[in-house]
């Protein structure tokens, strides 16, 4: 009846077999790259990382305050308290109340735009056919 014939199929199995080595060493050098770009681009002394994943798929995550880490609920810091000064009262406007938060985001644009930079070089290097 049909009889098909495939030559050259040992080479594209190996071309198969190079690109997954290519995306398992992607799964390493992604959080790398993201330890790398807290160092040196966010100037971080103590980068902090969370990486988990499993054979297929990797998760790196890094978490960005809007002031220090020390300041944040549960951290066990507390400001030094200031010596109580007896000074003029001040009288404020009625109505007006707490000053109200800044819109400026946390993580800066140049910042955001380095990471995107990073990421985009190295996939163009690991997607490589090889």
């Amino acid at each position: 009846m049909f009889e098909i014939k495939v030559e050259g199929a040992d080479e594209l199995l190996k071309k198969f077999e190079t690109f997954g080595k290519q995306l398992d060493e992607l799964h390493k050098q992604m959080p790398e790259e993201l330890v790398d770009w807290q160092r040196t681009d966010m100037r971080r002394k103590y980068p902090n990382i969370e990486v988990s994943g499993a054979k297929d798929a990797t998760t790196a995550e890094t978490d960005i305050w809007p002031r220090s880490r020390a300041e944040q609920p549960g951290s066990g810091f507390t400001r030094p308290k200031r010596p109580v000064v007896a000074a003029p009262k001040q009288y404020r406007l009625r109505g007006a109340g707490r000053q109200p938060s800044s819109t400026r985001p946390i993580l800066r644009t140049e910042l955001f735009t380095k990471l995107v930079d990073r990421m985009a070089k190295l996939l163009g290097e690991a997607m490589k056919w090889p």
